[in-house]
């Protein structure tokens, strides 16, 4: 029986459980694993007085403290179960027939050398990340044609290998993002699939939670470019202690083995992105490049209080609008500050002479080097104009919520100014024009709804009609 590749939604696979503790009877035990739970482990036992087949597996659930680590061995794979946490029991007296169920933090679809005991820790952590092949155009697939004198086709050659990569140093990891590739038998033939991935290695073994650390900064920059929420979709890992032998126990491989984490696994399950949205991103690959991204995730902690609430008001499609208005305008306060000062900024301050609110949001105008004149007469209206359609919504005193067409535009533009600010801490040695281009789709969407509702904004931040409308 051919080896298991992979683990998907709605595959259940039974097989005997072990502990790794001398002595131990093997129990059977079912793996499910579905969007809503993810991993999950459903053991049966019996819970009986005098009974030494069950009696370890029984106190894993009477104490509520199953074995840290597990492995499942089933008729095609083997499955490294690690941080297991316990998850009920029920128990059917006077039968003694019980079912507990284990939640692992990770799983492996591969056994592990070395001690049985020992948390995970890996070399390599591979990740699928939404948007990323978009982004980058990277391929594994080439193909070239031999043709006779008459341009006919005699021999087409289709090469498959990781073709592109690009490599940058981010704290002490060494990331990657390089393209990859599968090979899965099919009637009369193979199926290749291509895509691209993140890749991170430390000189040492680390947890994947200090892995998936590094990768979400990526996942984060991932979401300003398409203004989207961008999402995990696979991780493998790559270490010595989990090897291909052959029988006589020789090592002979140390591929990459698929890797399901808790903490990401109901982003699998989450729609994909819309070809629309992948076919814009706010900034070409190549702009970025290695320098970028490095800048970006070496800056990544200095900017959190920005970057956190930007996301969040990005990756919530169909949000309350007043919601998003409140997010994006924490991020650019927040920015604002780490910004200081600009030119032109005064007359934006308080009678007393200090900034204000809108003094942070023109500081974000200004900074992302953008001309905002086809949606308002100055930078400094579109600033009052942000800063008061965020403090009536925040504030009690206020009166009623702002006009809802207006907190509309209002979410609209602050969306792109995040974004804006996110590319230009990846890349601040380049000017607006070169990171941007001349044309900024989002941008020109932009225009084109202040166009449909007739409006623009004034120099004291007023939404008013526009000239001709």
């Amino acid at each position: 029986m051919a080896k298991r590749r992979s683990i998907e939604f709605g595959d259940s696979i039974t097989g005997m459980l072990i502990d790794g503790v001398e002595g131990t009877p093997y129990v059977a035990a079912t793996l499910k694993f579905n969007e809503s739970t993810g991993v999950q482990i459903e053991v049966p036992y019996l819970d009986l007085p005098g009974n030494p087949q069950f009696e370890a597996t029984a106190k894993w659930f009477t104490s509520e403290r199953p074995p840290k680590n597990l492995l499942l061995t089933s008729l095609d794979a083997d499955i490294s179960l690690y941080d297991c946490q316990y998850s009920g029991h029920t128990i059917n007296y006077p039968t003694g027939i019980g079912l507990g169920k284990v939640t692992p933090s990770e799983i492996v679809l591969r056994g592990r050398d070395g001690d049985f005991h020992d948390r995970l820790d890996v070399e390599e952590f591979r990740s699928r990340i939404d948007g990323l092949i978009d982004w980058t155009r990277y391929g594994a697939i080439k193909r070239s044609a031999d043709k006779d004198d008459q341009n006919r086709v005699k021999k087409v050659t289709i090469e498959v290998a990781s073709l592109d990569e690009i490599s940058w140093h981010q704290g002490e990891a060494t990331m990657k993002i390089s393209s990859d590739w599968n090979v899965d038998p099919a009637r009369n033939g193979l199926n290749v699939t291509e895509s691209v991935s993140l890749t991170s290695a430390f000189e040492c073994p680390k947890p994947v939670t200090e892995h998936l650390a590094e990768h979400r900064k990526v996942s984060a920059l991932l979401s300003f470019i398409f203004g989207a929420a961008t999402y995990f979709r696979r991780h493998d890992i790559k270490d010595s202690r989990f090897n291909g032998k052959t029988l006589d126990g020789r090592v002979v491989e140390t591929p990459f083995y698929q890797l399901v984490s808790r903490s990401t696994v109901k982003e699998q399950a989450r729609p994909t992105l819309s070809r629309k949205k992948l076919t814009h991103p706010l900034v070409d690959f190549k702009t970025v490049g290695s320098s970028g991204l490095e800048n970006w995730s070496n800056d990544h902690d200095n900017w959190a209080r920005f970057i956190h609430p930007a996301i969040s008001a990005l990756n919530r499609p169909g949000a309350i609008l007043e919601n998003l208005v409140v997010n994006a305008a924490m991020s650019m306060e927040a920015a604002g500050s780490l910004i200081g000062q600009v030119d032109g900024e005064s007359s934006t301050y308080t009678k007393s002479g200090k900034p204000s609110t809108a003094t942070y949001m023109y500081r974000c105008l200004a900074n992302t080097g953008w001309n905002w004149s086809k949606l308002c007469s100055s930078s400094v209206g579109m600033a009052r104009a942000i800063a008061n359609n965020y403090n009536t919504i925040k504030h009690f005193d206020r009166g009623q919520f702002p006009d809802p067409t207006e907190t509309y535009l209002v979410s609209s533009v602050t969306a792109l100014i995040v974004r804006m600010l996110a590319i230009r801490i990846a890349r601040p040695d380049l000017e607006p024009a070169d990171l941007f281009g001349a044309r900024v789709y989002d941008f020109d969407r932009l225009e084109d709804e202040f166009d449909a509702y007739g409006l623009t904004v004034n120099g004291e931040g007023r939404f008013v009609s526009r000239p001709g409308a």
